[in-house]
Formats: C-alpha cells, structure tokens, sequence
C-alpha cells in the first residue's frame, strides 16, 4: 500500500471549551487511525489571531495534525472536518509520496524539537525586550522626578 504524508491545519471557534477541543481532536484522529492512517505530530497552537474575520470571529483555535496515510483517507478526514459544525476552516496539504513511516516519524520528532527550541528562543527574546523596555520606563520616571525637583 502507497502511503503519502499530510499535514492538516484546522482552526476552530475560540470560544470552545477545552473539553470540546479535546474531544474534536479525538475524533479526528481517530478517524486517521481507524483508517490504516499513523499520527506523527498532533500540536494545540492555541488561539490566534485570524487574518480576516471569519463568522464574526476575529480569532480561532489552531490545531495541527501531520500523518501519514493512504491517499483515500485524505477524503473521509475532509468529510469528517466538514460536517464538524464548531469548526471555521480546514486545510490538508500533500507533504511527500510514498513515505515510509518510521522515516517519516523521526524527520517530524526533528521538527518538533527545532520548533519548540524556536519557540524558547523567541519567548526569551521578548521577555528580555520586555525586562529592558521597563528598565528605560523606569530611567526615564527618574529622569523626569530629578527634572521637576
């Protein structure tokens, strides 16, 4: 059997509890895996902002799939995301052809590691600008308090 990798990105309401996240992510996965479909990575990126309102929504909830799959599966996952009323939109793109999974399965650990260093590195870089924006806050108040006296 030729087995393709996806990657699927679906954004849903943001005013969702997180059980109710839980429980679509549940679903969806398990239709990937019920259908001779393998999980590679499955992330929450939480909420965002969109890049134009969407059903009156201005943000969504991001949430992340990458599988490798039969080619047929990419339509059930497709009819599954489009009957799920709670979510705003839905796209699946073709990675590779072919794949074998244990491959495939170390390449998306990889990127994963690399996207969470990514991520501490950025959240460091802004908490520091934040620590020096404060820091020239509090030079200027000081500044100003010797001016005025």
């Amino acid at each position: 059997m030729i087995l393709n990798e996806y990657e699927t990105i679906y954004i849903a309401r943001p005013d969702l509890t997180e059980d109710v996240m839980t429980k679509i992510t549940t679903r969806f996965e398990a239709v990937i895996t019920d259908n001779a479909g393998t999980i590679l990575v499955s992330e929450d990126w939480g909420k965002r902002k969109l890049a134009y309102i969407i059903s009156k929504h201005q943000r969504g909830h991001y949430i992340y799939l990458n599988y490798v799959a039969p080619a047929t599966l990419v339509a059930e996952v497709e009819r599954t995301l489009g009957l799920e009323d709670q979510l705003l939109r839905f796209l699946t793109v073709k990675l590779e052809e072919n794949v074998e999974i244990e491959a495939r399965r170390a390449l998306a650990e990889e990127r994963k590691r690399l996207r969470i260093e990514r991520m501490a590195a950025l959240k460091a870089e802004e908490e520091a600008e934040a620590r020096y924006r404060a820091e020239a806050e509090e030079a200027e108040d000081e500044l100003a308090v010797e001016a005025d006296a």
